[in-house]
């Protein structure tokens, strides 16, 4: 089946962000995987529109993607090409990203409200074009998107898995986290794991958001891992002008690169939550740290509830009241149990620069709601602050 290069996913991934308008779709095709031959017809395309912001506050429906059938070198492949963040519509997408809560995809999996509404907005558009290629000898289908538009693409390539007949391809840079473990596990069952291509930066701090439960897929797999020695608070590592750099003349094999911290190991969790060595919340580490420290505390809290957690998460309480009322539960646990809540709050107050408790007594539901809340917003700034400086 046909594979795209890193180096022509990050091209398509880039420009895609200069289509706007119908006109400015003619130049986009000017790519070298829509080529015809003179004289032959030119490969059809559709400009896709989408619903951002807010439902009432900063709505907009503007230009967000292609649906195009591919050229001479790329005969019978379709492909999805989804934009990311933009500043140019007021700032609506700012409002798609933080859209937090948690709904139900065209799957019945749990995934993210604001990059479900956004996908939606296109489903037809989108249903309408692989409709119209019903009957024909279609191999695959690439889903391709940078940062927000990575992860309308992974929406899109769950949707091509399951509901047609065709393969998708999904390509990926920077892109947020879609869904829970629900998801993960079941879109990675779907697509293949193999078919599924996702670039990073080791200091990109849109990746790392939202904090769990949501989680990356594919699931189980570090995805194609690239060191970056930019800040995290710099926002540099974002950028699709980087992400170019970084992949340019390298394959797939040559991308899959391991995170240097064993964040998945508990052992190296439980020495991180002990260590009394001062948390750096502009340190890309601390926040995979976290991360990784929330899902080992709860199910060192849970184990028997952790499965039945996520279904709980879909309702009028927020994920911040759910996992804090399982970890106030767990402070009155054996000691072997809430000793480890008492360390992952010590963790992230320090790092919100807040005192922390001389008495586990004093780590309330209502406190640890508190902590979790400005954690989820510390981090949803710093992937803000670095899409803002795009």
């Amino acid at each position: 089946m046909a594979e795209l290069s890193p180096r022509v996913a990050a091209e398509l991934a880039s420009d895609i962000y200069r289509v706007q308008t119908d006109n400015q779709v003619v130049f986009f095709m000017s790519h070298p995987v829509f080529k015809t031959k003179k004289g032959s017809p030119k490969p059809a395309f559709q400009h896709m529109k989408a619903e951002v912001g807010g439902r009432v506050v900063l709505n907009f429906k503007d230009g967000f993607g292609v649906c195009a059938e591919g050229g001479d070198n790329n005969k019978n492949e379709l492909f999805l090409i989804f934009r990311g963040t933009t500043t140019s519509n007021r700032k609506a997408d700012f409002l798609t990203d933080a859209r937090i809560g948690i709904k139900n995809s065209t799957a019945g999996l749990p995934v993210h409200c604001g990059f479900d509404h956004c996908f939606r907005s296109m489903h037809d558009s989108i249903k309408r074009f692989i409709a119209s290629y019903s009957g024909k000898p279609v191999s695959v289908v690439h889903c391709i998107g940078h940062s927000l538009g990575g992860a309308v693409a992974g929406l899109a390539a769950d949707w091509i898995s399951r509901n047609t007949s065709y393969k998708a391809k999904l390509y990926t840079f920077g892109a947020p986290r879609v869904g829970t473990d629900w998801f993960a596990k079941s879109t990675t069952s779907s697509i293949g794991s193999h078919n599924m291509h996702r670039v990073y930066h080791r200091t990109d701090p849109v990746p790392m958001v939202p904090l769990y439960p949501f989680i990356q897929a594919p699931y189980g797999c570090d995805g194609h891992y690239v060191y970056s020695a930019e800040p995290l608070t710099s926002g540099a590592a974002h950028r699709m002008a980087q992400y170019m750099r970084s992949v340019d003349g390298k394959s797939w094999s040559q991308l899959c690169a391991k995170p240097e911290q064993p964040y998945n190991i508990e052992s190296a969790i439980e020495s991180w939550l002990k260590s009394k060595s001062p948390v750096n919340s502009s340190s890309a580490a601390f926040w995979r740290w976290v991360d990784s420290a929330i899902i080992y505390v709860i199910k060192k809290v849970a184990m028997a509830a952790i499965l039945t957690l996520q279904a709980a998460f879909i309702g009028t309480f927020t994920v911040a009241d759910k996992i804090a009322y399982i970890l106030a539960k767990g402070i009155d646990l054996a000691e072997n149990v809430s000793y480890w809540v008492e360390r992952l709050m010590a963790k992230l107050m320090q790092a919100l620069g807040m005192k922390v408790p001389s008495d586990k007594k004093q780590l309330t539901q209502q406190l640890i709601r508190s902590v979790l809340e400005r954690t989820r917003e510390k981090a949803n700034r710093e992937a803000r602050n670095a899409i803002t400086k795009l």
